[in-house]
């Protein structure tokens, strides 16, 4: 390719990021939920079976492979990961209200009201705030969440504490995630990562 080719690709390759910042890339539509059981069948079965359930996960860092642990060898699905492996190209891996994601190596930042907690979910390179609806689990610390099974349900806007050491709020539309899965099963549990017990009420 001659020089002037290359420099001109480049060039349209900047503009194209320029164009798409962090904050339109992770616009996730207007500030409503649903409440709806997913349509899709397949969505339906991932619901139904992965309810109340740990799994395990393979070494895919395209897709997420996951398998319960009584079925035969071999049989596993793919899920997407929350915001994929880089959500800055436009429309690239956009999440979509009602599908279902695995979250990964997502952080737990800090309790909310009724079960739910503030955590930063996404891609290696960028996460957001976002809420985490739990229906299986409580967490009982923050830190690195295990990788967990969710619906994405829409966008809320909340009002936080901001980070220490800053004061006061920040008031953001975020996407609201609900648990499907119980987290990852691993032997054991890597330092770091929030501490969670099963809700025997679930």
């Amino acid at each position: 390719m001659k020089r002037g080719a290359r420099y001109t690709l480049g060039v349209l390759a900047l503009l194209s990021l320029a164009a798409c910042t962090p904050d339109k890339a992770m616009d996730f539509g207007t500030a409503q939920e649903i409440t709806t059981p997913p349509a899709d069948p397949l969505s339906a079965q991932i619901v139904r079976d992965f309810d109340h359930r740990d799994f395990t996960l393979g070494n895919n860092d395209r897709d997420a492979e996951v398998r319960l642990m009584p079925w035969p060898k071999g049989r596993r699905i793919l899920i997407p990961f929350w915001l994929g492996v880089n959500p800055l190209y436009p429309a690239f891996l956009r999440p979509t209200v009602g599908r279902i994601y695995v979250i990964s190596q997502s952080l737990l930042v800090r309790p909310l009201d009724g079960g739910q907690y503030l955590i930063r979910a996404g891609s290696k390179m960028f996460k957001t705030d976002t809420v985490f609806e739990s229906t299986h689990t409580r967490y009982k610390s923050i830190g690195t969440m295990l990788p967990t099974v969710v619906r994405f349900v829409g966008t809320r806007v909340i009002t936080v504490p901001k980070d220490a050491p800053e004061t006061g709020t920040v008031t953001e539309k975020v996407p609201v995630l609900r648990e499907v899965s119980l987290p990852m099963h691993m032997d054991a549990k890597p330092d770091g990562y929030a501490e969670f017990e099963v809700r025997q009420d679930a």
